[in-house]
């Protein structure tokens, strides 16, 4: 899972990155027990759209904050222009 390039695999990593390898296995390990449970108890499949909502959201998130600390700093972001 260190490795997969999968959306659990991006949260072990991040999880790793900001609490160290041991709680990042568990946090992850919880997660997935989450996952299942809702599955079982609910009994619905597993829907992966949720992880691309999830990573918007986060992405939304860590721009907001970028902003907020440039702006407090006293500079201003401004986006690359998309190559065409």
């Amino acid at each position: 899972m260190h490795r997969d390039q999968t959306p659990m695999g991006d949260y072990l990593r991040r999880m790793k990155a900001k609490l160290g390898p041991a709680a990042a296995t568990t946090a992850t390990a919880h997660k997935i027990a989450i996952i299942f449970d809702t599955m079982v108890s609910k009994q619905v499949e597993y829907d992966a759209s949720l992880w691309a909502k999830r990573n918007q959201m986060r992405e939304k998130r860590i721009e907001a904050r970028l902003q907020k600390q440039a702006t407090q700093h006293g500079y201003k972001l401004v986006p690359l222009e998309q190559a065409a």
